[in-house]
């Protein structure tokens, strides 16, 4: 499906406002410790609500817009995306997920442009880990290929990391080979970087893979291993032994 044409940020959406005032409006959750801008990897405005407050906001706005267009909705992710604040970065997760028939419809080229919006693991995973699924990838492969093959070799960390990512919710879901061989070859793409995004999601991606691949996975990882973070070979082998991260 053709890009569809989004209209100027200069204009105010009542939706992106609307959600914006009940962020605003929540007391921060208590005891919220581990979610803080330093760990979250963001420098952006935190308003320090835990992840279950800014998903109950979404949901009730989504059970009061259940007519919501698919324009309405592209909309306002878009304006989500060039929010001022983490929480609103992070906001599209949801309604990715309570609009999957929407989130097929998405050209990969938007996908693309939002993930350029974001900065830290936190606000990568968000829109990257376990949002996008098996069958979205394989209805369109070439397609996500192409993206995913692009993603790994831009220049911004945050988009390699997506790539990663990405392909951690459907290596678990499917034994199709293709989602194995892409997912090593990204790998051996991204293996020799040292940033802790991409150490730590490779490790990631590799124990994730073991679930539909543990064979291919033992076999990768022992022939691969000296050139692959030091991070992914521990994690991944303890992974294969014990079944536990």
């Amino acid at each position: 499906m053709p890009a569809t044409h989004l209209p100027s940020r200069l204009s105010v959406n009542r939706h992106h406002q609307a959600i914006l005032r009940q962020i605003q409006a929540t007391k921060p959750g208590r005891g919220n410790t581990t979610q803080r801008p330093e760990h979250l990897g963001t420098t952006r405005k935190w308003y320090g609500l835990k992840n279950a407050q800014s998903r109950a906001i979404l949901l009730d706005f989504i059970a009061a817009h259940k007519d919501l267009s698919y324009e309405d909705w592209l909309a306002l992710l878009d304006a989500l995306y060039h929010g001022d604040s983490y929480e609103e970065r992070c906001a599209p997760r949801t309604l990715f997920r309570k609009f999957p028939r929407y989130r097929r419809q998405l050209p990969l080229a938007q996908l693309d442009a939002w993930l350029g919006c974001l900065n830290g693991w936190a606000e990568v995973d968000s829109t990257c880990q376990t949002v996008f699924n098996d069958k979205d990838l394989l209805a369109d492969w070439s397609g996500w290929s192409a993206l995913l093959e692009s993603l790994a070799g831009d220049e911004n960390v945050n988009k390699r990391r997506a790539a990663l990512v990405l392909l951690t919710a459907p290596i678990t879901q499917s034994p199709d080979r293709r989602i194995l061989d892409l997912s090593f070859q990204l790998i051996d793409r991204l293996k020799g970087e040292k940033d802790g995004r991409i150490t730590k999601a490779v490790s990631w991606l590799l124990r994730k893979g073991i679930k539909q691949h543990r064979d291919a996975i033992a076999a990768y990882l022992e022939a691969a291993a000296p050139a692959l973070p030091t991070i992914a070979v521990r994690e991944t082998r303890r992974k294969l032994a014990t079944g536990k991260k």
